[in-house]
């Protein structure tokens, strides 16, 4: 995706559409690609995500695949939003029904939804993938454009509260490194070559001290930490996974996952530093066993 991060640099963006209070107006144009999967693709990233042994495909792994489909989507001519500087500020995944990765894919990307934020404006792009005609997969990748606009209030950082299950159960399932070379590495999987995951010198052209890991990678190692932790990990499907960033997670570094608020088909997850202070993602996970 050199070529999307080139255009990206070029792009001009009207923000006017952007300062002014009524939403701004999202391209209607539908982005498709059928997608064959590659199996030695797919046991790579299992393995960068150390997901187990399992009957069923990583739940994140299509929407990492959707991600030239989501550039050029985000690069549309009539696009009011900069592709570089946006943050990953939240996902949600569902599997509506079972897919077999050995079949292709037909995918669909286009904008779902824009909404003002205490920051500026946060923007859907909608992913959806069938087989043979049925819809089996669907991810809402959340961005956020930061700008002054009439419609944003002064920021404030604003502390994390926990709710009250989150201390009263909360377990630690894994303790993770992420090593200085964890962005480049996704980057090559993923095909995601944004500067800030790379290195120190490309990350702070944009204002980072430090290259920051993918969002995407941090979430699909807590949701395999997740799957692992559990009993008969070989046969849970997951659903659906409902998260939300917080802070990036600087290379090198060290993180902790939680579980905590589990029920028979529920479960949240937390990923935070190795104190235990500093949340970096917040996510929900439905899922059930076929036993």
């Amino acid at each position: 995706m050199f070529r999307e991060y080139t255009k990206a640099l070029f792009k001009r963006v009207d923000a006017r559409q952007l300062m002014q209070f009524k939403p701004p107006t999202l391209p209607q144009r539908i982005y498709t690609k059928t997608l064959n999967i590659d199996n030695a693709h797919y046991c790579s990233f299992c393995h960068e995500v150390d997901w187990p042994v399992s009957a069923h495909p990583h739940p994140l792994y299509l929407q990492m695949l959707s991600l030239p489909l989501q550039m050029q989507c985000l690069l549309d001519k009539k696009s009011p939003f900069p592709l570089l500087g946006l943050i990953h500020a939240a996902n949600k995944v569902s599997v509506i029904e079972h897919f077999d990765l050995s079949e292709p894919f037909e995918c669909r990307v286009r904008f779902n939804d824009v909404r003002p934020h205490s920051r500026g404006w946060e923007v859907d792009v909608m992913l959806e993938a069938r087989q043979s005609g049925q819809l089996v997969y669907r991810a809402i990748s959340s961005y956020l454009v930061i700008i002054k606009a009439v419609h944003v209030a002064p920021y404030t950082a604003k502390k994390e509260i926990h709710e009250e299950c989150d201390t009263q159960d909360r377990e630690l399932i894994a303790e993770l490194i992420a090593h200085a070379n964890t962005g480049r590495r996704y980057a090559k999987l993923s095909g995601d070559y944004n500067p800030i995951h790379l290195s120190s010198i490309s990350a702070r052209a944009f204002g980072f001290k430090k290259p920051i890991a993918h969002g995407m990678w941090t979430l699909s190692r807590a949701v395999s930490a997740f799957v692992s932790h559990q009993e008969h990990a070989e046969l849970l499907v997951v659903k659906e996974v409902n998260c939300r960033f917080k802070k990036p997670v600087f290379l090198p570094n060290e993180i902790h996952i939680h579980q905590h608020c589990k029920t028979p088909t529920h479960a949240s997850i937390d990923v935070t530093d190795s104190a235990d202070i500093s949340l970096h993602l917040s996510a929900n996970v439905v899922f059930s066993a076929k036993l």
